[in-house]
């Protein structure tokens, strides 16, 4: 087997790593103020993420143990001390429950009727959560709720579509709220097409009779003279 030979000459030349760290080291050392400033911003970058991550974690800490505080209040219906008890934790504005806590506000408002407290702390929840989530479906639900309550339907309707567009389990409730609106509305093909929507999901549901008489009274329906 022919075997290549390594000359005197190749031994002699410096391999890369020796080249190349020699070049790195006259860099350095006719550049020490560059770098050492240069060194100094990435030390400070590191610092500043590190210290913002600590703060968001106590902020998580803090807000989590008051969150779950209001929680206990909310589930033994201790309205206004579990209202309060959410404000404390939006005041936590960092941390990942602040958000969740303007949807546990808007089911409170919800249960008591105060319709107008509902609608801000929904449109807030709206914006706090995340798109396509859970809590952005449960976020949409409560506020239409409410904009349906309010005799707002239409806004009402828009924000039970983009609720129904959100894979979760309130999907069938948006679309049966998106059919209460439309009837309130008036408004037949949207309602029959809701109706539809319901009914591939839940084929045994008592909504198909519903569907049937609609559909038969849209079809006799006497044509508008023009």
């Amino acid at each position: 087997m022919a075997t290549s030979k390594v000359t005197r000459k190749e031994i002699r030349q410096p391999d890369w790593f020796q080249v190349n760290s020699d070049r790195a080291i006259d860099f350095v050392q006719n550049h020490v103020p560059q770098v050492v400033s240069a060194a100094a911003v990435v030390l400070l970058v590191l610092i500043g993420v590190w210290a913002w991550q600590s703060f968001k974690e106590r902020q998580n800490i803090a807000a989590g143990q008051e969150f779950s505080k209001a929680v206990e209040l909310f589930q033994t219906q201790k309205y206004s001390e579990a209202i309060a008890g959410f404000e404390k934790v939006q005041g936590y504005r960092w941390s990942r429950y602040a958000g969740l806590s303007h949807l546990y506000q808007t089911n409170i408002y919800l249960a008591t009727s105060d319709l107008d407290k509902a609608l801000n702390s929904g449109q807030r929840a709206v914006i706090a959560t995340s798109p396509s989530s859970l809590y952005r479906q449960l976020a949409l639900v409560a506020l239409a709720s409410a904009e349906e309550r309010k005799n707002q339907c239409k806004l009402a309707i828009d924000h039970f579509i983009e609720a129904q567009k959100i894979v979760g389990p309130l999907q069938n409730d948006a679309t049966l709220g998106k059919a209460r609106c439309a009837e309130q509305l008036g408004d037949r093909p949207t309602v029959i097409a809701a109706y539809k929507e319901f009914l591939k999901d839940n084929p045994g549901s008592s909504l198909g009779l519903k569907l049937a008489e609609l559909e038969a009274s849209t079809a006799v329906a006497p044509a508008k003279v023009k």
